[in-house]
């Protein structure tokens, strides 16, 4: 089974399953005295808790370059929970998915870095740097094939001859050597 095979589900027992719980889950959280509450109201709505603190994008940036400074000094458990709360209060910033996916890797915990990375590529397909993570992960699960075609999808996204040159040349040497190691 492949880390990139997801559960078998039908879409009709997942709407089942949502509708089961939802109304009890919204009564039960009703009942503990939340439903005057300011930020279940805006919750509802779809507010993300950075906007409902009123979180300015320099202050997440501030922390979000703490948390890659923190990668860099070798420090990846500090930064792993400063990514983790960055991606609880704005889950919608990709950038935030990317850096918590790549502390999962780092400490070699390559299952939960390609789900990471898989929710990164939904966020943002046209990012090369998602595919050739991804790709990574799945080298390091001897997933040669799949390995080689997130390195293909990454090399495909790099039009310019001249910008991105590293990373086009590694892309063409991970892909290269993942279709070495099928044969």
């Amino acid at each position: 089974m492949s880390l990139l095979d997801m559960p078998k589900q039908s879409p009709e027992l997942f709407a089942e399953t949502i509708k089961e719980i939802a109304e009890p889950l919204v009564e039960h959280l009703d009942s503990l005295g939340f439903k005057d509450e300011k930020f279940y109201q805006l919750m509802k709505q779809g507010v993300s808790i950075s906007e409902m603190l009123g979180l300015s994008e320099e202050e997440l940036a501030a922390v979000y370059e703490m948390a890659r400074r923190n990668i860099s000094v070798g420090q990846v458990e500090k930064a792993k929970s400063l990514f983790i709360m960055l991606v609880q209060i704005a889950p919608m910033e990709e950038q935030y998915t990317y850096g918590l996916a790549m502390t999962y890797q780092i400490q070699g915990d390559v299952r939960m870095a390609v789900k990471l990375y898989l929710h990164f590529i939904s966020m943002d397909a046209t990012n090369p740097q998602g595919y050739l993570r991804l790709g990574e992960c799945l080298l390091a699960a001897k997933e040669y094939q799949e390995a080689g075609d997130a390195f293909e999808a990454a090399l495909r996204m790099f039009d310019d001859p001249v910008k991105n040159y590293d990373d086009k040349k590694y892309a063409q040497t991970m892909m290269k050597s993942a279709r070495q190691k099928l044969v």
